[in-house]
Order: structure tokens, then C-alpha cells, then sequence
């Protein structure tokens, strides 16, 4: 059956495709403004901020501090609610801005 091969073709795609963009210190530690990260299908954004941690050593601090915001698809994201990530996201890291 056509529909079922179509639905067991999605279901075998491993993975999903973000774009991160990297705001502020987050840039500065991770030495860019935006990557690609593959994750696995079905992936919240607390799995990726931990594999922003694993890739960008430096940025482990700031990829996990509760106080760096997050947009996808620059809507404000809450991270207590953990949002799934969707294959074509584009996700935000934003960190809290300093100054005086």
C-alpha cells in the first residue's frame, strides 16, 4: 500500500535539521553566530541546548544557564515548558545582555 510505505519513510528519517542562531556572548564563546545541529526526531530544546554544550565546549555555561532565553522560529520559547523542535527550526540563543 502506497500510504503506508509514504508514512514508514517518514517514520525511518532519523533525524531533524535546526538552524541555531547565537546572540551576544553566546556568538563570542562559540566563535560564531549560527550553526546546523542534527538531532534526533522528536528532540526538545532542552536536547539541544545540551548538544550546543557538547559542541561548543565554552559554551556549556551559557547554553545551560535558565536565564539564556530561547525563540523558535523567533517566537519566545518558555523553557520549562521544553518545547519539541520541528525539522527547519530556527532556533535563538540569547543570552542575558550586560551592561553599565
Amino acid at each position: 500500500n502506497r500510504d503506508t510505505l509514504e508514512a514508514m519513510s517518514e517514520d525511518v528519517r532519523p533525524s531533524i535539521t535546526v538552524t541555531v542562531l547565537l546572540f551576544a556572548s553566546a556568538r563570542e564563546l562559540a566563535n560564531t553566530d549560527r550553526c546546523v545541529m542534527h538531532l534526533p526526531r522528536g528532540s526538545r530544546s532542552s536536547q539541544l541546548r545540551e548538544a550546543l554544550a557538547d559542541k561548543f565546549s565554552l559554551l556549556r555555561i551559557t547554553a545551560l544557564a535558565s536565564d539564556t532565553a530561547i525563540a523558535i522560529n523567533q517566537q519566545y520559547a518558555s523553557i520549562d515548558d521544553d518545547p519539541e523542535l520541528a525539522d527547519g527550526d530556527e532556533v535563538a540563543l540569547i543570552p542575558p545582555i550586560s551592561g553599565g
